[in-house]
C-alpha cells in the first residue's frame, strides 16, 4: 500500500510534464463539470414527455423489489475503486476520463431519440449524488432509459481493471444486472446496449488523446 501511494506521486510529476497530458485533462474535466451544469434541465424535459413501453419477456417473469441500496453499493465502491487504481496510471486516468465523457454524450443523445415510458412494475430508484448533481430535486427521473448509465459504469471498472481484480468486477456487474431487472429500473434492451456504448466510447477516446 505505501509503495502504490508513493508511486501517485511520481507517476503525476513524469506526466504533467507533457504539456498535451496537461491541456487533454484539463479540458476532459471541464468538459465533465459542464454535463451537470445542464443536466436538470434536460432530464427534467425527458421526464415531461410520452414516450413508448417495450414489451419485455423478461422483465415480465421478475417480479419487481427495491434493491437500490445494494444498485448504490456496488456502482459507488465499483467506481471509487477503480478511480482509486487509476490515479497510479496518469495516462489510462485520462483515457476514462474522456472514455466517460463521450459515453456521457452518447447517453444523453440516445435518450434524446429513444423516447420510453418506464418498465411496468418499475421501483423508484432515488440516487441522492445524482439527483444532487445531474437530475436535480423536481420531478423523479424515470425515463432516462437507453441506454442503461449504472451497466456502463461498471463496464468501464470492468475494462479497465486486470487480473482477479477484473473478475470480481465482473461477477460483480452480473450481480449489478440482476439487481437493476428486478427493480424493473431499465429494460432488458436498455442493458443490452449498455456494453457496445461503452466499449465503442472507450475506442473512440483511445483514439482521440493515442492512448
Amino acid at each position: 500500500m505505501n509503495s502504490f501511494k508513493k508511486s501517485i506521486p511520481a507517476a503525476w510529476s513524469i506526466a504533467w510534464q507533457d504539456k498535451q497530458f496537461q491541456w487533454r485533462l484539463i479540458l476532459a474535466l471541464v468538459v465533465f463539470a459542464i454535463f451537470p451544469w445542464k443536466a436538470a434541465e434536460y432530464f427534467q424535459w425527458i421526464q415531461l414527455r410520452d414516450g413508448k413501453v417495450w414489451p419485455d419477456y423478461i422483465l415480465a417473469q421478475i417480479p419487481s423489489a427495491n434493491v437500490s441500496y445494494l444498485i448504490f453499493g456496488i456502482i459507488y465502491c465499483s467506481v471509487i475503486y477503480l478511480v482509486i487504481r487509476l490515479l497510479a496510471k496518469p495516462h489510462q486516468f485520462l483515457w476514462f476520463a474522456w472514455a466517460f465523457n463521450i459515453e456521457t454524450l452518447m447517453r444523453s443523445i440516445s435518450i434524446y431519440f429513444v423516447a420510453l415510458n418506464p418498465p411496468n412494475g418499475i421501483v423508484a430508484l432515488h440516487d441522492p449524488i445524482a439527483e444532487f448533481f445531474i437530475y436535480g430535486d423536481n420531478l423523479p427521473i424515470t425515463k432516462d432509459l437507453f441506454f442503461s448509465g449504472h451497466t456502463a459504469t461498471m463496464v468501464f471498472v470492468c475494462y479497465y481493471l486486470r487480473g482477479i481484480e477484473r473478475r470480481i468486477a465482473l461477477v460483480l456487474a452480473g450481480f449489478l444486472v440482476c439487481l437493476l431487472l428486478i427493480q424493473h429500473v431499465h429494460y432488458t434492451w436498455d442493458i443490452l446496449a449498455a456494453p457496445i456504448a461503452t466499449l465503442a466510447s472507450i475506442w473512440i477516446a483511445k483514439r482521440l488523446i493515442n492512448a
